[in-house]
């Protein structure tokens, strides 16, 4: 079973996500067809020139089975499983469609052999395609586009010479790639895969001559890295990110390309504190979830998304962080579902995961890859290439084009050779899985939670893997069982686990009624400071949302929110606590909760410094109704968040700070809110969405006094908003009432 023991909030989505990509054109594998197809037919679109279909079908036919077997549900997989079978030995290369209302076609496919039972391990048909891919790339020299030749990486997963000497060749010649090329590269795409590459053929071949751009390509990406450690699509400047965020996707392929840099033998103070923080920062996600979009929470509907944890998990491997390098394996491993999702598309995800679900041992490797294997199948096309067949983001287009679908689907095929450390060579076995734990990792998915009865529900809370934590309590919630004693102990005596699961129990989602006998219990966990963090939180997101009754425990809240949390090194409990306030309270001034206004605007100042953007958003969520005799307590930190000019914030992809103050302005009728939002549209970078749906939302709360900037805003182009915004056009020039407006310095000087 798993050796590791966790608290994480990720909810299994393995069979839905194959359904909903299961009606958009899809390739057809090496019969050069494609189709659009439903759970029992395959509608043909499209039949490749020269293909093994060509001139036997046309666009307009209708299967509806493979070899002698009518399709049932899964209609990709069951083709796939006919694909392979007529590429067998036995199978003679021929395979038979089923047509609708026509003669059955045969067509004559390439023989590759079998599938072994340990492939890609030990598999003369997995040898077969590695060489056709290979041959395919080296042809084509399709190696991938603007630094991220995954195709090279491909050919180098090989280990075969005359491969490796294609790509020598090519670094010998690539202007990146010399000593002394100066590296000026502003975009961490490119500088993540660069560097992976060039580090892979180095700790491959020990070829001396890239060892000066290895460490150029580190230092100028350690350098780039934001006052939170990490990279947005383009890289820092002077510790800010232009544009709107940090990026996990970009972020951890470069992570992992650092510790591949320091494995090569690069040295750099730079270098060595980039590590530093990159190891802070994503070790926080060890055992709470997935790794999300930027800095954010836990993501807790999937097991990975865009290939992010799974890179992750090698770069934890080669920094020594074995607990973190099997959570984000085992996440790899349960993802085996979800592999044609991401956004803006799956390339990444089908690159990464199979490659992360290796460390956890080659019973791991075989495993993920009997799962998936029909994908690779569905994506080889007739020539010996492959298709990246469609997207998840928008049919027909996608972000990851001219990446090299070989380089990719190579690499996965290669990971029974272990040539390079992302393809398990020198693979730490500590983390090796053993059959029980990988059957188990493998089934996460589909755990049969409906099935299980009450008792077995809540022996679930115990869970190592958080994701069958969370759904158990989900299940067992609305049954009439009996157990909420037993659950209620289980907060004073459980294991670390079960008291997760039972603070969580009685927490979000659950009804007044059934939480309402435990509050005090759940109070008493959040008032104790020498309670585990992690568990107080929970709770404090219990006495949140258990109603009206949890609003005496307001102040304890402000209180845990003040206290030093030396483990808490994002803040992220601090941020947890904000948003139960906010939960608890729509507005602490109406509801009469400021009753201890040191204490109250002690903990809002905290808040509205905190690193996280999600953090201040909290906190001028918090003060946003404030009176204009308190306006002076948290004035220099709210005009901090206007400007925005703070270079250790972590993120800042999204203007809610911005927008809850400025709203607390025109509120206070404190002049230049409008100023400063139009100064924030028309900063560079970031997302335009963004910026007008914050004008959006301040400029009618300025009401009449806004009429004084008609002339700009109806100047403004608001893009796909522009129906929205001439309604708040019409509501600014129809309003009335104009009053007088005051300085900040004016308002600031009431207080005092």
């Amino acid at each position: 079973m798993f050796k590791i023991t966790f608290a994480l909030v990720v909810l299994a989505a393995g069979s839905l996500q194959a359904r909903f990509y299961e009606h958009k054109e899809r390739s057809l594998g090496p019969t050069g067809l494609f189709g659009v197809t439903s759970p029992t037919s395959i509608t043909i679109t499209k039949v490749s020139e020269g293909s093994p279909a060509a001139g036997k079908m046309k666009p307009g036919d209708v299967v509806i089975g493979a070899g002698s077997t009518p399709f049932k549900d899964q209609t990709r997989k069951q083709l796939a499983d006919a694909i392979d079978q007529a590429e067998s030995i036995g199978g003679g290369g021929k395979l038979t469609l089923i047509l609708k209302d026509s003669p059955k076609v045969v067509l004559q496919l390439p023989v590759l052999g079998d599938y072994s039972k340990t492939a890609p391990y030990n598999c003369l048909k997995t040898e077969a395609i590695i060489t056709r891919t290979a041959d395919h790339i080296v042809a084509t020299r399709n190696f991938g586009r603007n630094g991220m030749s995954i195709g090279l990486l491909g050919l180098l997963a090989t280990g075969e010479e005359k491969y490796l000497k294609v790509v020598k060749d090519y670094l010998h010649q690539a202007a990146w790639a010399k000593p002394d090329h100066e590296v000026t590269e502003t975009k961490a795409w490119y500088l993540s895969y660069t560097s992976i590459l060039l580090c892979e053929y180095y700790l491959l071949t020990k070829d001396d001559y890239v060892l000066p751009a290895i460490e150029k390509h580190a230092i100028r990406s350690a350098k780039g890295r934001d006052a939170g450690g990490l990279w947005g699509h383009p890289i820092a400047t002077n510790g800010r990110l232009p544009g709107y965020a940090q990026m996990n996707c970009t972020s951890a392929p470069m992570f992992l390309s650092l510790a591949l840099a320091v494995k090569c033998g690069i040295r750099h103070p730079e270098i060595t504190a980039c590590l530093a923080q990159n190891q802070t920062f994503f070790e926080g996600f060890v055992g709470r979830g997935a790794l999300p979009y930027g800095v954010h929470g836990p993501m807790i509907k999937n097991f990975d998304d865009n290939g992010k944890g799974a890179a992750l998990a090698h770069a934890f491997a080669l920094t020594g962080n074995s607990d973190g390098a099997q959570f984000f394996s085992i996440l790899a491993l349960a993802a085996h579902g979800g592999l044609e999702r991401g956004h803006t598309g799956h390339y990444l995800n089908q690159l990464w995961t199979g490659l992360a679900a290796d460390l956890s041992g080659p019973l791991a490797t075989t495993a993920f890859f009997k799962e998936t294997r029909w994908l690779h199948t569905m994506n080889r096309t007739w020539d010996g290439g492959f298709t990246y067949d469609c997207s998840a983001y928008k049919q027909g287009i996608y972000s990851y084009r001219g990446l090299s679908d070989e380089g990719s689907h190579l690499l996965n095929y290669c990971r029974g050779r272990n040539k390079l450390t992302i393809t398990g060579k020198n693979a730490d076995q500590s983390l090796w899985l053993p059959q029980a734990g990988v059957n188990e990792a493998i089934k996460l998915p589909n755990y049969g939670i409906s099935e299980k009865s009450e008792k077995e529900l809540l022996a679930l809370f115990s869970h190592p893997m958080p994701q069958i934590r969370v759904q158990a309590i989900w299940a067992l919630r609305p049954k009439k069982h009996g157990l909420n004693e037993t659950i209620r102990k289980m907060v004073k005596s459980g294991t670390r686990l079960e008291r997760l699961s039972a603070c969580g129990y009685f927490g979000y989602g659950c009804p007044h009624e059934l939480s309402a006998p435990s509050l005090e219990d759940l109070a008493k966990v959040l008032q104790n400071q020498k309670e585990d963090p992690e568990i107080r939180a929970t709770a404090a997101s219990v006495v949140a949302h258990c109603g009206p009754a949890g609003k005496k425990y307001f102040n304890d809240l402000l209180r845990v929110l003040l206290e030093d949390k030396p483990t808490d090194t994002l803040g992220y409990l601090d941020e947890q606590i904000g948003i139960n306030l906010n939960h608890l309270t729509k507005d602490a001034f109406a509801d009469k909760l400021v009753t201890d206004k040191t204490l109250f605007y002690a903990a809002a100042d905290k808040l509205l410094k905190h690193k996280r953007h999600s953090g201040r958003s909290q906190g001028g969520q918090l003060v946003k109704n404030l009176p204009i005799e308190d306006f002076h307590l948290v004035a220099d930190s709210a005009l901090a968040i206007v400007k925005d000019e703070d270079r250790t914030f972590h993120s800042y992809h999204g203007l809610g700070p911005q927008t809850n103050i400025i709203e607390m302005f025109a509120s206070l009728k404190i002049e230049g809110g409008i100023e400063a939002a139009y100064k924030i549209l028309e900063t560079p970078g970031g997302k335009a969405g963004f910026k007008i749906r914050l004008l959006m939302s301040v400029l009618p709360k300025y009401g009449a006094n806004a009429k004084y900037a008609l002339p700009k805003i109806k100047d403004t182009n608001a893009g796909k908003f522009q129906k929205q915004w001439d309604a708040m056009v019409k509501q600014i020039e129809a309003s009335s009432g104009k009053q007088k407006m005051m300085t900040f310095e004016e308002a600031k000087e009431i207080g005092r």
